[in-house]
């Protein structure tokens, strides 16, 4: 079951503000880059970025809160995404996260990471052979 953010009403200075503000914080901007490699639950992400996991849940709840991540539960298990746009605003901030993010290389690295964490449409683990990182 796919649990999706309230939808933005689009329009007012303040939804645009409380989108940016998603970006403000550099823990939030790795954690929207590593989920633009795919859907990753709390673990995956703290075992990427090797932040505490109190921090990394609060940042989650925070971007879900401004509808840029959204959250699908399997039993116990939360898996985080990038959201569904809401308005064109939105869907350009979304689509810069998984391009204009590229060509920086802990996030690239972070990103590659989070990959092999990444859950094929099956349910199964993807599996990877390591690249040395």
């Amino acid at each position: 079951m796919v649990q999706t953010p309230v939808p933005l009403p689009d329009g007012t200075v303040a939804d645009l503000d409380a989108l940016f503000r998603g970006f403000a914080d550099p823990r939030r901007l790795r954690i929207l880059n590593v989920l633009a490699a795919g859907e990753l639950c709390v673990g995956d992400i703290v075992d990427v970025l090797g932040l505490p996991q109190p921090a990394v849940s609060r940042h989650l709840g925070y971007l879900r809160r401004t509808g840029l991540v959204g959250v699908t539960r399997e039993w116990n298990v939360a898996r985080y995404c990038l959201a569904e746009a809401t308005h064109p605003v939105h869907r350009n901030l979304l689509d810069c996260v998984r391009s204009c993010f590229r060509g920086i290389r802990s996030l690239d690295r972070e990103r590659a990471r989070a990959k092999k964490c990444v859950r094929t449409p099956a349910g199964a683990a993807s599996i990877e052979v390591a690249s040395g990182d």
